[in-house]
């Protein structure tokens, strides 16, 4: 039974990507729409000051106008620029490649010192703290951009990486447990 959701989940995953990546990708690349926020402290009496200066600002243009003449200006919005040029991004996430995958090499190799001890099983280590401290990046990331105001790619960050390991990784995990005959896999991972 595990192994038929398992195909059912990656298939699902897979269906995800491709609304996402492919027939929908113009809702998931428009920009926000928040307003960005003023840092200006407001002081006493600014308000009204702020009320008079907009009924000022309507109310000159329309004397001796009608309100045929007036006319909107449309504020013309520049492309952004990229920061790093292709070589630079590509460098830069080949290092931070190889510095994880020397990061993990040192985790995992731990893992017998630490459970040699008797204090902490391999199952709580495989289960609970492994994910935790895998996803430690996807954490960060969540939390440094909601404290920057954009709750919309907190979310979707937080919500990407559940999705993840639901959909993909644990399915692939019984997936390749049952391709190389290790069913032993199979009853230690929850789905």
């Amino acid at each position: 039974m595990s192994r038929g959701t398992s195909v059912l989940l990656l298939i699902v995953y897979g269906c995800y990507l491709f609304f996402q990546l492919k027939s929908h990708a113009e809702i998931y690349n428009r920009p926000s729409e928040k307003v960005e926020r003023r840092h200006a402290k407001v002081g006493e009496g600014d308000a009204s000051r702020g009320i008079a200066q907009i009924g000022k600002m309507t109310a000159a243009p329309l004397v001796g106008q009608s309100a045929d003449h007036m006319q909107m200006e449309e504020v013309e919005e520049e492309p952004e620029e990229p920061q790093l040029s292709v070589l630079t991004a590509l460098l830069t996430l080949i290092i931070s490649t190889a510095f994880v995958a020397v990061c993990a090499e040192f985790m995992v190799e731990s893992i017998d010192a630490l459970t040699a001890t008797g204090n902490i099983r391999e199952t709580f280590v495989g289960l609970i703290l492994l994910p935790i401290v895998g996803n430690a990046a996807e954490h960060a990331t969540a939390v440094t951009v909601a404290c920057k105001d954009k709750m919309d790619l907190a979310i979707g960050v937080a919500v990407g990486s559940s999705m993840q390991i639901a959909l993909l990784v644990l399915p692939l995990i019984v997936v390749l447990g049952w391709i190389i005959g290790e069913d032993k896999m199979v009853w230690m991972i929850p789905i």
